[in-house]
């Protein structure tokens, strides 16, 4: 499946009269922590669906160079805008891989099969992230940013079956989540206290 691939100019700048987790680029470096950071990534929440009444959840990530890949997956009901403000992003979609560069932007449908890292060893590839309808992204991202490292592997799959309305994984990775998040769930088993 050919996926559109437009070209861009990507401005770089952050909208306007946002409050709390938006930071400026332009202002002093405490104003500018990014909302989470990662060992491959940090990234800024710009607007979130609580400010767009549901519309777009829309972050700036920077990935960090030799980001690895994460997990192939797919979002059932949101479509994702990327648009590459510096460096180059090497996306597999359907099982193809293409190299996306400064000032393009890709656009991924619902319901298509990618994911996406940082190719370069050397630079960091910065890139501005739609995703429409916002639904529950703003709370997938940072409870799996928080929590990813200390959940068991049970967990995980409780918290991948809870917020699979953003995110699956396709195939027998996805069935897998949903027999051990579905058994443990009937066992009585509930996720991380620290997850609530």
């Amino acid at each position: 499946m050919a996926l559109p691939l437009k070209m861009v100019a990507c401005p770089g700048r952050l909208p306007q009269g946002r409050s709390g987790i938006v930071r400026d680029p332009r202002r002093s470096e405490v104003e500018n922590e990014p909302t989470y950071v990662t060992a491959s990534s940090r990234v800024w929440f710009l607007r979130t669906g609580t400010d767009t009444a549901g519309e777009v959840h829309d972050q700036r990530v920077e990935y960090l160079p030799g980001s690895p890949f994460p997990p192939v997956h797919f979002h059932p009901s949101q479509d994702e805008h990327f648009e590459i403000e510096s460096g180059e992003l090497l996306f597999e979609i359907d099982g193809e891989q293409r190299v996306i560069r400064a000032g393009d932007a890709i656009d991924i449908p619902r319901g298509t099969r990618h994911r996406a890292r940082n190719p370069s060893a050397n630079e960091s590839a910065v890139v501005r992230w739609e995703t429409r309808p916002a639904l529950r992204s703003s709370e997938f991202y940072d409870l799996e940013n928080r929590l990813g490292g200390s959940m068991s592997t049970v967990d995980h799959a409780m918290f991948a079956y809870e917020y699979r309305d953003v995110l699956r994984l396709p195939g027998a990775m996805g069935a897998l989540v949903a027999l051990v998040a579905t058994v443990a769930r009937l066992a009585g088993r509930h996720p991380s206290a620290s997850q609530s």
